[in-house]
């Protein structure tokens, strides 16, 4: 029917289709019924005590024996000569593989997600991309089998490319980590081997998933919340068909009118006087030698002042590509909070976002979500902003929604954090420098870009969801 945009047309259709081949049921029993057969030990145990991983003097790092995967460095950032911040981070330059399929079945765009066990996680299975692979495991680095579907990535252009980019980690934790998130779609006619460990979902599906705490894991958020509605030309007709599917006219306006877009400019200007002018810097140092940091019972790595600390556990998951090894795991000592406020301005929805500068940055700073607040913080210096947002949620007043999403089990030992969308009411109120007011539409431009939303703020915009916009997004008291 609207042959020009077809793809996007069904990837919003089947964001309101709240199910598809498989009821919510169904699915829900095959993750519990997957959990209950998996046969997984995660086990702490003393640190680097089986020589699989060491601490290299020379280096100053913690590294495996083959020198591969990953590898632990200190690193400090500096500021007119005086150290400013000091950690241990993940230094993984490769650039791994977060992928999706999708498919047409019975009219309906369906994605192909993954049933997948990481080591950190906290509930065992989460639902996953297609494929989750960084390049060692689909260069059989650790001599373990290719994950199953890589092909269809391989030859990539044998298929519509949906979307295609390079996105950051958590620049909190590692240095300059990126992955590749990619969707690609199969025609109708090609067929695919579907494995005991996948199911084909819609993109309300996930969404709904998305509700339950820990249920979806970080990999999917940051693929689908990169799915392309903007950069699009869309006819009369196809934008009143799409109107259609999206009941709140607000939301529908935040998505698809481009009127907005003489913010990116601003932002970008900002963020270059930013990168050209600070004149702050990163360098490793000795992991063994950073200031407050030490090894504790030889269990552990850790600071008073921390927010993490660094374990070592025996792994034991039956079925994956390598299904025994150890390997060091950050552990965080609690939830942070990421939040991102919204308002209804001119018939729109405009949410606040801010830029960020972290420690792991790839290009210095990245725009991020209203607030990102760590386990423990000192009141006295939250600004205006993070007072307000508080204070909001505190209250519980027009929280839209919120959850706890684990963050990426390969790296991260139980980590969670809530995530939480809300309702400002005053669009004029006095805002610090880097934050900034942006619909939708300018959301989904930048995301098209790498180096530009960091993943607090994709995992944020992943949540919003068509089931629930005519009636909570504008506010929902509570």
């Amino acid at each position: 029917m609207y042959e020009k945009n077809y793809t996007l047309i069904q990837v919003l259709e089947s964001w309101h289709a709240n199910e598809g081949v498989f009821s919510n049921d169904e699915i829900l029993s095959w993750i519990n019924e997957r959990n209950n057969t998996a046969k997984v030990n995660i086990e702490k145990t003393e640190f680097l005590s089986d020589g699989k991983w060491f601490y290299d003097e020379s280096a100053g790092r913690i590294v495996n024996c083959n020198r591969t995967f990953f590898s632990i460095s200190g690193i400090i950032k500096e500021k007119n000569g005086q150290i400013v911040q000091e950690q241990p981070i993940i230094i993984q330059p490769e650039i791994g593989y977060l992928g999706i399929i999708c498919k047409e079945i019975n009219g309906v765009l369906h994605f192909l997600m993954q049933a997948k066990i990481e080591p950190g996680n906290i509930n065992k299975i989460q639902i996953s991309p297609t494929i989750q692979a960084t390049k060692s495991n689909f260069m059989q680095a650790h001599g373990g089998k290719v994950p199953p579907y890589l092909e269809y990535f391989y030859h990539k252009h044998d298929y519509e490319v949906v979307y295609d980019q390079i996105q950051s980690e958590q620049s909190s934790r590692f240095y300059e980590k990126r992955n590749r998130n990619i969707v690609i779609k199969l025609s109708k006619d090609v067929g695919i081997e579907i494995l005991p460990s996948h199911k084909w979902m819609t993109l309300g599906q996930i969404k709904h998933f998305m509700t339950i705490d820990n249920l979806v894991n970080m990999d999917t958020r940051t693929v689908i919340s990169g799915l392309p509605f903007s950069l699009h030309d869309f006819s009369y007709k196809e934008m009143v068909y799409m109107q259609s599917l999206v009941p709140d006219s607000a939301f529908f306006n935040s998505i698809f009118d481009n009127t907005n877009c003489g913010k990116i400019n601003k932002i970008y200007q900002y963020m270059n006087e930013q990168k050209m002018l600070d004149d702050s810097k990163v360098k490793f140092v000795d992991l063994y030698k950073l200031n407050n940091w030490k090894l504790i019972d030889n269990r552990e790595f850790s600071s008073k002042r921390g927010d993490f600390k660094i374990v070592y556990c025996n792994i034991a998951i039956e079925g994956r590509e390598v299904q025994n090894w150890s390997q060091p795991l950050f552990e965080s000592k609690g939830k942070s909070l990421f939040g991102l406020a919204y308002v209804e301005k001119h018939g729109k929805y405009r949410f606040l976002v801010r830029a960020f500068s972290e420690i792991g940055c790839f290009d210095k700073i990245e725009i991020g979500p209203t607030v990102q607040i760590p386990p423990v913080y000192d009141k006295d210096k939250l600004n205006s902003v993070e007072k307000v947002f508080l204070e909001c949620y505190e209250h519980k007043e027009s929280v839209l929604q919120e959850g706890i999403f684990s963050e990426e089990g390969g790296r991260f030992y139980h980590e969670e954090n809530r995530n939480v969308i809300l309702k400002f009411n005053d669009y004029d109120m006095p805002l610090p420098e880097g934050y900034f007011w942006l619909d939708f539409y300018s959301l989904n431009v930048l995301i098209q870009f790498n180096n530009c939303l960091n993943i607090q703020l994709r995992n944020l915009l992943s949540m919003l969801n068509l089931d629930y916009a005519a009636v909570c997004v504008g506010g929902r008291d509570k």
